[in-house]
Formats: structure tokens, C-alpha cells, sequence
């Protein structure tokens, strides 16, 4: 799921379970250089609300 961070793109990354619901795993946020992306950070699951992400996706 996209969002931004610090004005940095990032997104809430989910794995996807065997019962079809896809489970938070973290946020990722690409500090980019030159329109390229030079690194990327982890954060652990706990941030995702502060964003406004959800804990879990429901299933498709």
C-alpha cells in the first residue's frame, strides 16, 4: 500500500497467508537520488497505523 514518509515514497508491505488474508510484515521507504532509488529502510510492523495503514489486508 502506498504512502509517503519524511516526503520519501514508501509502502506497507504485506505477506500474503494461506487463508487468503495478507498479514502487515513492515514499511519500506526508498530515499531516492537522481529519480533513482538509492536506499531503502525497513521499519518494523508497529509504524504502519501511524500511517494509516492497516494491520492486515483482507482477502481478494
Amino acid at each position: 500500500m502506498p504512502t509517503r514518509a519524511n516526503g520519501q515514497p514508501a509502502f506497507g508491505a504485506y505477506l500474503h497467508a494461506p487463508t487468503g488474508i495478507r498479514h502487515e510484515t513492515g514499511l519500506i521507504v526508498l530515499t531516492l537520488t537522481g529519480g533513482r532509488i538509492c536506499a531503502m529502510t525497513h521499519f518494523e510492523t508497529g509504524v504502519l497505523p501511524s500511517f494509516g495503514l492497516p494491520r492486515s489486508l483482507p482477502r481478494r
